[in-house]
């Protein structure tokens, strides 16, 4: 089977994913105690199905990541970054940053076990998904049109 096929499949599913938990973590009303935490799972719920996306992207093009003690913030970098003859950037600069901020978010949400999710906190975190989504989402569209395009290239190259 073609890897890039396979790839374009799994994009589309956590894409439609990611989309779907985006749409529900901007609604959450977080004036509501108990919707704090329901965006907090919610949002750990995106970023993760982005990040397996990623994983996918690493596995199709690149292999490995060498440094497991740091792999998530890696294997954001490496979105960052044109792999030459190989594949283009997945994220921008924008994407990449928002993206980090949102991996710390859940890093702080895996592991904080006594605290209080703080209203205002999660209201800037909220906001900034709503003005950085949209960048975000043509990123990955860019991206998955070259996955496309490498599909339908290696399809006509069996024919």
């Amino acid at each position: 089977m073609d890897q890039y096929a396979f790839l374009l499949g799994y994009f589309d599913k956590q894409l439609t994913l990611a989309k779907r938990l985006y749409g529900e973590i901007v609604n959450i009303d977080l004036t509501s105690y108990d919707k704090r935490f329901v965006f907090a799972l919610k949002t750990q719920q995106f970023y993760t199905a982005l990040e397996d996306l990623f994983k996918q992207i690493a596995k199709s093009f690149e292999n490995h990541i060498d440094n497991l003690s740091s792999f998530h913030r890696e294997l954001l970098m490496r979105m960052n970054i044109e792999v030459p003859k190989t594949r283009p950037a997945v994220l921008s600069t924008q994407s990449l940053l928002f993206l980090d901020k949102l991996r710390s978010f859940c890093h702080f949400i895996g592991h904080a076990y006594d605290c209080e999710l703080e209203q205002e906190e999660l209201i800037r975190i909220q906001n900034k998904l709503k003005a950085e989504f949209a960048a975000l989402d043509c990123d990955l569209n860019q991206f998955r049109t070259f996955i496309q395009e490498l599909t339908e290239c290696n399809s006509e190259s069996y024919r």
